[in-house]
């Protein structure tokens, strides 16, 4: 391709200027580019040194990249496939899994529904250690009751076949 302005040597440079949302492209030689009046004042002084080599232009610099130590899980592999290699992938990637569920949904805390199963559990659990501390202090009377409710929670049919009179 030939230099637009001298048309004789071929051109090595090409300039794209943007101006008022319009793009202008020129291809021109070495010389041409140097003497180009309508390059832009700021382009003029890195065209030189790059077409004279004053000046080498540093390289992009790396941007280093989250990556799990245990798994070896990298954070664009996370933004990609929305799947983590392991637990310690939670720590090192807890801002990003954070803005992910945000994203998701409402919040990051689940305030929803519980099936009525787990609830169960959880209660269950909970009379456990309440009767595991109940013994520990020897208050037999807590104990016993502690002990009546977790048997009417794990069997609720043996009340109703129960004698009254006890």
């Amino acid at each position: 391709m030939k230099c637009e302005k001298c048309q004789q040597n071929d051109a090595t440079v090409f300039i794209k200027q943007v101006s008022e949302g319009e793009m202008r492209e020129q291809h021109l030689c070495a010389g041409c580019a140097l003497q180009n009046e309508g390059a832009s004042d700021l382009a003029m002084p890195v065209l030189s040194e790059l077409l004279f080599g004053a000046a080498a232009v540093p390289p992009p610099r790396a941007v280093k990249e989250k990556t799990c130590l245990s798994c070896g899980i990298k954070q664009d592999d996370f933004k990609k496939n929305s799947l983590l290699g392991c637990p310690d992938c939670y720590d090192v990637f807890e801002k990003e899994v954070g803005e992910y569920l945000a994203a998701m949904q409402k919040g990051t805390l689940h305030v929803g529904k519980v099936p009525a199963r787990e609830k169960v559990k959880a209660e269950l659990a909970r009379l456990h250690r309440e009767l595991e501390q109940a013994v520990k202090i020897e208050n037999f009377e807590e104990a016993a009751k502690i002990r009546d409710r977790i048997n009417k929670i794990k069997h609720p049919a043996a009340e109703l076949r129960a004698p009254k009179g006890r």
